[in-house]
């Protein structure tokens, strides 16, 4: 696919404090990496400029994607001890299925930019850790590729577009190829403004596929590959409203799960539509800067009455020990995007592997110091709220 170079010399002597040498070959580097953010640094010394941009901008002057992060550091632990923790189990479920631990990959667009397996190492990865991946409707592989390689069945990020029947057509598609759930975009309906894209502007590549969406019957040929994503960002319809619920229900039996929800008011609307699983999230802090964290968000969601909604928090996870502190503050689940494309970009399958075992450990890790020896025990009582 793409094999663009993009040195920089900051990155360069970070790498060399991190000793992890910008020439080193790639299975030495994957034994060479123990955080994340080594792999963020790793990542941005193979991509190209404008696909770096594409993954790592935020909205605006990059507030919100930034504060994604650091308030999982602001939130600080209060320990137990003395717990006998000596086994401890990570497991939980989603929509009634057993995952090995409270993490989802979020759906990320054109994968195959970061590795030529894309999607598909992805989910190799996803499978080797028995989680679930949500699939983007950009995705550059098919649905079926990426099913074939997994038990545990992906959920299908869904955009909804002026013309009703490519969305439709995108719905059948994945439920003919075993998909779980329907995960339906809310957040939007324009594309933010993203200033590291227009200094790097976006080209893919001339062979550049975009699968799920040429079979659901959107004509892509005579697109300049300059235009594409900008195209398809154009497609999407801003006019939608809570009707639309209803009318994807007509549609499709999957159970439907609203991505981008940050207002209370929002959430009650939601509960009135009988949707039981919201996943908290400002879209990476690619839509609207300034607004909400998406951990501050879930604060907000405290003592409010969740009847059977369960909540899954996207945005800003890096470590374990944030996973611990999304779960202490009510999320049944966490979803983690970037540090999937940096594993992607620098290792393929193996990079993500690496990764999700990073944050795993991690978790477990984190557990075992708090006190906790399964995902259910953790509460509000390991945080610290200041006044």
């Amino acid at each position: 696919m793409l094999h663009c170079g993009g040195l920089k010399k900051r990155l360069i002597r970070s790498l060399m404090q991190l000793k992890v040498p910008s020439t080193i070959r790639e299975d030495d580097l994957l034994n060479n990496l123990f955080d994340l953010k080594g792999f963020e640094l790793a990542a941005h010394n193979k991509l190209s400029k404008a696909t770096h941009a594409f993954f790592a901008g935020g909205a605006g002057e990059g507030i919100t994607l930034n504060e994604n992060v650091s308030a999982f550091d602001d939130l600080k632990l209060l320990p137990r001890i003395l717990r006998d923790v000596q086994e401890r189990s990570l497991s939980t479920t989603l929509l009634n299925e057993r995952i090995d631990f409270p993490l989802l990959i979020a759906p990320m667009a054109f994968q195959c930019l970061a590795h030529p397996e894309g999607e598909v190492a992805t989910t190799k990865a996803a499978q080797e850790h028995n989680i679930p991946m949500v699939v983007s409707t950009c995705s550059t592989c098919s649905f079926e590729e990426i099913k074939v390689q997994t038990t545990i069945a992906p959920w299908l990020q869904l955009y909804i577009y002026k013309d009703r029947e490519i969305t439709k057509n995108l719905i059948q598609l994945a439920e003919a190829s075993g998909y779980k759930g329907i995960v339906l975009t809310v957040d939007a309906p324009l594309y933010g403004k993203r200033i590291n894209e227009l200094h790097h502007p976006l080209t893919l590549p001339l062979d550049f596929e975009i699968k799920n969406l040429q079979n659901a019957g959107l004509n892509l040929k005579d697109i300049p590959s300059s235009k594409l994503a900008s195209t398809l960002a154009s497609l999407l319809d801003p006019s939608l409203t809570w009707n639309d619920i209803d009318w994807l229900r007509s549609i499709t039996g999957l159970p439907l799960i609203l991505k981008g929800i940050m207002n209370p008011k929002d959430i009650q609307i939601a509960q009135v539509h009988d949707i039981e699983t919201l996943i908290i999230s400002n879209h990476g802090g690619r839509q609207l800067d300034t607004s909400l964290s998406a951990l501050e968000t879930l604060k907000l969601m405290r003592g409010l009455d969740k009847g059977k909604m369960e909540f899954i928090l996207d945005g800003g996870v890096r470590k374990g020990v944030d996973i611990l502190k999304a779960l202490a503050l009510g999320a049944k689940a966490v979803m983690v995007g970037r540090p999937i494309l940096w594993g992607l970009a620098v290792g393929g399958e193996d990079g993500v592997k690496k990764v999700l075992a990073i944050l795993k450990a991690e978790l477990d890790l984190a557990m075992a110091l708090c006190g906790y020896t399964s995902i259910n025990q953790i509460n509000e009582e390991v945080l610290y709220f200041p006044g």
